[in-house]
C-alpha cells in the first residue's frame, strides 16, 4: 500500500513540473550549425538581471566560418523585460529593439572573414516572473545564416535548438 502511495505522489509531482529543466550548453555538432539560446542564471529572482544570448556552434567537421546572419529573439514580456544590449566587438552587429515591448528583438551581423565570437546576440533582461528560462518564454528564429568569403547559404545545415541552456561564463 505504501508503495502505491509513493508512486502516486511521484506522479503528482511530475505532473506539477510545467517546464523542462535548463541544461548546460549543448555539445558542438559534428556537422552543420546548431543555434541556441543561453541564460547566465536560470534561477534569478524577480527584479534581478539576467543575460540572454543567442549562440551558434559550428560542426567540428566543418571548414567554414559564419559570415552573416539575421534572426529574431522572442520572449514572454510577462516573465522578462528588455533592459540593454551588450556590445560584442567582433564584426558588424546590429539589433532592432523597437519590438522589445511586444517581446521581439531582431538582430543581424556580418563579418567578411567570419566571426571569431559565435555569440550572435547578447542582451540584459530584468526578471518579472519565474519560468523565464523555458522554451515557452524564450524562442529563437534564425532567418539567414551564411558562410564567410564564399557566402554559401548555411540555412539548410542549421538546426535551431528549442531548449534554453545555461552559460555561466562569458565568451
Amino acid at each position: 500500500m505504501n508503495l502505491i502511495r509513493v508512486a502516486c505522489l511521484g506522479l503528482v509531482l511530475l505532473g506539477c513540473q510545467d517546464e523542462p529543466p535548463v541544461a548546460p550548453t549543448p555539445p558542438a555538432p559534428q556537422e552543420g550549425v546548431l543555434a541556441f539560446v543561453t541564460v547566465d542564471n536560470a534561477t534569478a529572482a524577480v527584479g534581478q538581471a539576467v543575460r540572454v544570448r543567442v549562440e551558434v556552434a559550428v560542426g567540428s567537421q566543418q571548414t567554414f566560418r559564419v559570415g552573416s546572419y539575421t534572426g529574431r529573439l522572442r520572449f514572454n514580456t510577462a516573465r522578462l523585460a528588455f533592459r540593454a544590449e551588450n556590445a560584442i566587438n567582433d564584426g558588424l552587429r546590429v539589433a532592432n529593439t523597437q519590438g522589445a515591448p511586444q517581446g521581439e528583438i531582431r538582430f543581424a551581423g556580418a563579418a567578411p572573414n567570419g566571426f571569431a565570437t559565435l555569440v550572435l546576440y547578447d542582451g540584459t533582461f530584468e526578471v518579472r516572473q519565474a519560468g523565464y528560462a523555458s522554451p515557452s518564454s524564450l524562442s529563437l528564429l534564425m532567418e539567414e545564416l551564411s558562410a564567410a568569403r564564399s557566402l554559401a547559404n548555411l540555412h539548410p545545415q542549421l538546426r535551431v535548438q528549442t531548449q534554453v541552456f545555461v552559460r555561466r561564463q562569458a565568451n
